[in-house]
This record gives C-alpha cells, structure tokens and sequence, in this order.
C-alpha cells in the first residue's frame, strides 16, 4: 500500500501530487521489467538437483526402528 506523496518546491508550494494508485502502479510495472527477473528466467548457472519425495506424515513415522 503506498500513500499519496506531495513534492514541494524550495518556497514550500506543492509542486507535483503522486496518487497512491499512479506509485503502485509504477512499481508493479518496475517489478516486472526488473533487468534481474530476466536473469531469473534464463535459468543460468549449476541445475538444480532433483529432490526425493519423502513422506513424513506423523502416521508413517515408526519409533520402533
């Protein structure tokens, strides 16, 4: 959530009013065109190893073993 911002001048009059709704907007789309986040989906660097599905539900747990 971003609050409306007001920008004054050096005599303390309000130069420009940023509306809550136009700086959420700007930084959604800054978000998404963000240069790293392309980085991201390149998927560069070492793969990632495959993880094994272990089921560790309390049930299947024996203290027995």
């Amino acid at each position: 959530m971003f609050h409306e911002v007001k920008i004054f001048d050096k005599k303390g009059n309000v130069k420009k009013v940023l509306s809550s709704k136009k700086l959420s907007k700007n930084y959604w789309n800054s978000f998404f065109n963000n240069p790293f986040s392309e980085a991201m989906d390149k998927k560069k660097g070492r793969p990632r190893k495959p993880q094994k599905n272990v089921d560790c539900d309390d049930e299947n747990l024996d203290s027995t073993s």
